[in-house]
């Protein structure tokens, strides 16, 4: 198969409902069947790549993972002292 640019208008992937399988495609051209299982083409559904980038969001992600660093920091503090103490 041929790879495809993101880019292209219509270009994303197949994925077989039965077995997982994904291929690259474009949504104007849906396989005849999985090329792994043999399903037929009602059991492929097309995901564009252009639907992936409106869904994710990394900044958000990356606020919510230094927030979550910060409270695992204070913790740790808190914890070696609870150690230095017992150790006494």
């Amino acid at each position: 198969m041929i790879p495809l640019s993101k880019e292209s208008a219509g270009a994303g992937e197949w994925e077989c409902m039965e077995c997982g399988s994904i291929e690259e495609g474009m949504k104007s051209r849906r396989p005849a069947k999985c090329p792994e299982c043999g399903a037929p083409p009602s059991s492929l559904e097309f995901f564009s790549y252009e639907d992936e980038e409106d869904e994710w969001e990394g900044d958000e992600l990356d606020d919510d993972e230094d927030e979550l660093e910060d409270e695992f920091d204070d913790a740790d503090e808190s914890d070696d002292d609870e150690w230095d103490d017992d150790e006494r």
